[in-house]
């Protein structure tokens, strides 16, 4: 499925640059990996709170203040591994064109993650136990130099793959014959 470029990515792509493909992650499978991540910290929190219960620690200034700041770390790790996927999810988008593999990211500002396709050395398509239930891929883009550029949870991973491998053997052929 194609999704509109939003418009201030459009401004990164040049009049004579073709776009091959656009999407962004899908909904479930890109926010269900890191609620995942909160069980352990959940079990801990009840595990920690049935501790002082059964074994009837009074409640004395310390235990109070230990009790608060334990509970407030755990919360906010629930809270912030919760939250956090839901607020990228929505400012997060993927191009790859004739010349370039653009990501646009961010939570509060917007990043842009922008890859010329002659510096990419490899590309491989990883599929974890969400991304087979809803026939999802992350694609990992890696290049000379620079941090792998991810497109998590895309649908279609080996599609995008054929995409994305035939645009950069295009360009290096194309920059070749220059």
């Amino acid at each position: 499925m194609k999704h509109s470029v939003p418009e201030d990515m459009m401004k990164l792509i040049k009049a004579n640059e073709k776009v091959l493909w656009t999407g962004k992650p899908e909904f479930k499978p890109f926010t269900l990996r890191s609620i995942a991540g909160t069980i352990i910290p959940l079990i801990s929190l009840i595990w920690f709170a049935s501790f002082f219960i059964y074994f009837h620690i009074p409640l004395i200034i310390p235990t109070i203040l230990f009790i608060i700041f334990f509970f407030s770390i755990l919360i906010f790790v629930i809270f912030s591994s919760s939250l956090y996927p839901l607020l990228l999810w929505r400012n997060l988008y993927y191009a790859i064109t004739d010349r370039r593999v653009i990501v646009r990211k961010g939570v509060i500002g917007i990043d842009y993650d922008v890859l010329n396709l002659d510096y990419i050395q490899q590309i491989n398509v990883d599929r974890g136990v969400w991304d087979k239930i809803y026939g999802t891929g992350t694609l990992v883009i890696r290049a000379v130099g620079v941090t792998p550029v991810r497109f998590l949870s895309i649908k279609r991973p080996f599609k995008v793959y054929e995409i994305l491998n035939t645009a950069v053997r295009k360009y290096v052929e194309d920059k070749r014959k220059l």
